[in-house]
């Protein structure tokens, strides 16, 4: 008797379940066309065009406080947002906009490099993190830091002399 109860209930849950209604009946049009709308937007992308990707500062004392600033315009369709940015090193700090830039608007990227502890050929890597079509833009920051002490400054020597193969290794040790 029980099988023949639940027999029957399941036989009408699978025919109430099974009604003739079209699917596509059910579907606005205005819903369709707010779903292509949106499809075509998700397919445009901002674009950050720098006025230049690169900066040397040359030769400086270290100690220096180095800083410059990155212009960059929006050429894209959409608003660019930038998530976050960050460097290669902790002694390079970068400030950028927080607010989205529209279509053709220009905006700022300043970064400031602390050569304190820093001697040599420094090359910094800037990665902004955004919403164009790569997910990241880079650029970058150099400069040929002098050291302060004699001390240092010879073994810089010595070791720009290895680069350029004037020495071999064994006179980097040497007092």
């Amino acid at each position: 008797m029980k099988r023949v109860f639940l027999f029957i209930l399941f036989a009408g849950f699978g025919l109430t379940a099974c009604n003739n209604d079209n699917p596509a009946s059910k579907i606005k049009d205005e819903n369709v066309k707010e779903a292509q709308q949106k499809l075509s937007e998700m397919k445009k992308f901002p674009k950050m065009e720098f006025e230049y990707t690169e900066v040397d500062f040359g030769t400086h004392d270290e100690g220096a406080i180095l800083d410059t600033v990155f212009k960059f315009t929006n050429t894209g369709e959409v608003p660019l947002v930038i998530s976050n940015v960050k460097t290669s090193c902790g002694c390079t700090t970068p400030y950028w906009p927080k607010k989205p830039i529209k279509p053709g608007e220009s905006d700022v990227i300043k970064v400031k490099f602390n050569t304190n502890h820093k001697t040599g050929n420094q090359v910094k890597t800037i990665t902004i993190h955004t919403n164009t079509k790569n997910l990241t833009e880079q650029i970058k920051i150099k400069a040929y830091i002098n050291p302060k002490s004699k001390k240092d400054k010879e073994k810089l020597q010595k070791v720009n002399n290895i680069l350029k193969n004037k020495i071999d290794l064994k006179q980097i040790n040497k007092k």
